[in-house]
């Protein structure tokens, strides 16, 4: 099991909530932002905890801890109720519960997850609530993005913000999850630094087949004559270009750390031998690939011909192999 809190607890969101609550300064209402959309409402939960536990920070073990846990607990109501989007509907019931006294202890929470989703008229019929709740009402909004957001919302909650995760940090919590550890550290530097992202690349098995296929590009292309043999090759196998990118960055990232001598930091280090033996490769030119790796995801974002860009992206590795050895 993931650990969300270990996670939430290196972001300064969590420094700002556990304080407020500690200083009993809470605000009526918070927005919660986190690109993660999988996992958004572990947050969320967390931060009800933060809010409702009766032991001051998060103990997980005490009755609302665990009642939050099993979504069950009769002070935290979560929108949206039906369906993924939040709806006029939720908000008023939202607004007529908010009058009930808690039941479990001082404080009333409600949850709206994926607050992105509602419309300008469930925003609106929100407004009031979220500037003057009744006593002991807590409001926490969870997005992914704040700009379907009306500005009347945004001036009304206090922004919390969880942003990407370090590698160090998303290794050391999913490393209990993902025994393979290279295939890890792939799906890791490959994602967003959210644990959804990371996730999913660790358990899609084109990823083995994207390494696969890089590596046998940076290692067994030699020639012009080869591009549009691997650009064939390289389409077939994989299924997300922008994964593709990906690891050829982190291949080549592997093999300036080759070259320059620092070996312990070489991310994958099964693949050492095999980037060792790429041949004509130099520092330069793989600075030079490295370089022209980023160019080719900037003309991906604005190039529909995507075949295009990898062929550019393969001339342009071997030509800076062919410079670089003229130097």
């Amino acid at each position: 099991m993931v650990d969300f809190l270990s996670l939430f607890k290196s972001t300064g969101a969590y420094g700002i909530l556990s304080s407020e609550k500690r200083e009993k300064m809470l605000s009526h209402a918070y927005l919660v932002l986190c690109a993660d959309d999988k996992f958004l409402f572990e947050y969320l939960k967390i931060a009800a905890k933060i809010i409702m536990c009766n032991d001051g920070e998060p103990c997980g073990r005490c009755r609302i801890c665990t009642l939050i846990d099993r979504n069950n607990l009769a002070d935290l109501t979560v929108y949206p109720q039906k369906g993924d989007a939040v709806l006029t509907e939720d908000i008023t019931d939202l607004i007529e519960k908010s009058y009930i006294k808690p039941l479990e202890g001082e404080k009333r929470v409600f949850i709206i997850n994926n607050a992105q989703s509602m419309n300008a008229a469930a925003q609106n019929k929100l407004l009031k609530t979220l500037e003057e709740p009744p006593a002991n009402v807590h409001i926490i909004l969870g997005a992914t993005g704040e700009y379907s957001l009306l500005p009347t919302v945004l001036s009304r909650v206090k922004k919390l913000e969880i942003p990407a995760f370090s590698f160090e940090r998303l290794y050391q919590v999913l490393r209990p999850e993902c025994p393979d550890t290279e295939r890890l550290a792939y799906a890791i530097d490959s994602g967003d630094g959210t644990v959804g992202k990371a996730l999913a690349l660790y358990g899609d098995d084109n990823l083995s087949e994207t390494i696969n296929v890089a590596i046998d590009t940076l290692t067994q292309m030699k020639s012009s004559k080869d591009v549009l043999e691997y650009s064939v090759k390289i389409s077939s196998a994989v299924k997300d270009m922008s994964l593709f990118y990906s690891v050829i960055e982190l291949l080549l990232r592997d093999m300036l750390c080759i070259k320059e001598g620092k070996e312990q930091l070489v991310r994958n280090k099964r693949l050492i031998n095999v980037l060792k033996s790429a041949e004509g490769y130099s520092t330069g030119s793989v600075i030079h690939a490295l370089e022209k790796t980023g160019e080719a995801v900037k003309r991906k974002k604005f190039n529909a011909n995507a075949t295009m860009v990898l062929e550019w992206l393969l001339f342009q590795i071997l030509e800076g192999k062919y410079k670089w050895q003229k130097l």
